[in-house]
């Protein structure tokens, strides 16, 4: 693991932000190929977030498993600070995962992670995107039977 991934994954920001004055490349994979900006998402690690991104991180990483997005991973593990501080920085909210079609979105849903759904909502994630299963974020809401993220995505519709 480089120490750039091991500070982040201590979310010791004071550590990232005195290795990248030191040289250390924000966008080094470590030995399982994670980037830190995935992993730092994933991890809810907003203000290592935005240092990264301050610091030249590629908002394109991509996790190695899923070749899923930072925005992706902070959707799955309802990290809502993390999503607002990507889409912030430009992320691309309505990429899909190269294996199951998923937005962000769809993995928020996924998860039933009400405040990154509503984060996304309010940032305009695509509604009539569909996974490779054919469902929409409102289709695959009411398949998990999220009610409350149903209405907020039919709410999200009438605007």
């Amino acid at each position: 693991m480089t120490a750039l991934m091991t500070a982040v994954n201590r979310n010791n920001v004071s550590l990232v932000h005195q290795l990248i004055q030191q040289g250390a490349d924000v966008n080094e994979l470590d030995s399982n190929q994670d980037a830190p900006l995935v992993m730092a998402a994933y991890k809810g690690y907003h203000e290592i977030v935005k240092v990264l991104l301050e610091a030249g991180a590629d908002v394109h990483a991509l996790d190695p498993s899923m070749k899923a997005t930072a925005l992706h991973a902070a959707a799955y593990a309802g990290r809502a600070e993390a999503a607002k501080v990507l889409i912030e920085n430009h992320i691309d909210i309505n990429r899909q995962g190269p294996y199951n079609g998923y937005t962000a979105l769809h993995d928020a849903i996924w998860q039933n992670n009400v405040e990154v759904v509503k984060v996304l909502l309010v940032a305009n994630a695509d509604l009539s995107i569909r996974s490779k299963e054919g469902k929409t974020p409102l289709e695959f809401a009411r398949s998990k039977n999220h009610k409350e993220i149903v209405a907020m995505i039919e709410e999200k519709m009438k605007d």
